[in-house]
């Protein structure tokens, strides 16, 4: 009985100073300067073959947020007729900010790996308009991410899609 108590109360300190070293290690992250930041997000991005063959552009990255956009080209429209955006190049657009997103808040530079992505879409994106999409990465654990983002063409006020996204944090190291 004694041997279990004992064992318990340190996975119990375990735990706790795991937590005091992720949030120490994650408050100096934070005081990295804006110019690395956008370095390093110009990197991340550029090792991404799909965002660059899309199009898909940095505007703004500082963790935990990132905001990227999409201009628009033909090829994108899923209905020709009506000048709407296929669904699947936002989710493309998302998926890529969403990573983008958490592999900056992440202390340590390690690979990650979509686990899950939702998208609602609230109204469709037409054509003429350049997609933005703005995501924040909310909550990191030992081994997860989660982020929200939201798209948008001209007004952020009027999204065309909201996306929830969990990413798997793999224990590798990115390349840098």
């Amino acid at each position: 009985m004694s041997a279990g108590r004992n064992t318990e109360a340190r996975n119990r300190h375990d735990t706790a100073a795991r937590a005091r070293y992720l949030e120490a290690m994650i408050e100096s992250h934070h005081q990295i300067d804006p110019e690395a930041w956008a370095r390093l997000a110009q990197r991340f991005h550029a090792a991404i073959p799909h965002s660059l063959a899309i199009g898909l552009t940095l505007v703004d990255a500082g963790p935990p947020s990132v905001h990227m956009r999409l201009p628009y080209r033909d090829v994108f429209l899923g209905d020709i007729d009506a000048g709407l955006w296929h669904t699947g190049i936002a989710a493309v657009a998302a998926d890529a900010t969403c990573g983008l997103a958490v592999f900056l808040t992440l202390s340590a530079r390690s690979a990650i790996a979509t686990l899950d992505l939702r998208m609602d879409h609230l109204r469709p994106a037409v054509a003429g308009s350049a997609l933005d999409v703005v995501a924040d990465c909310h909550h990191v654990t030992q081994r997860m991410a989660f982020v929200t983002a939201v798209l948008h063409q001209d007004d952020p006020t009027r999204p065309v899609a909201r996306a929830t996204a969990t990413f798997a944090r793999t224990g590798r190291l990115a390349p840098t």
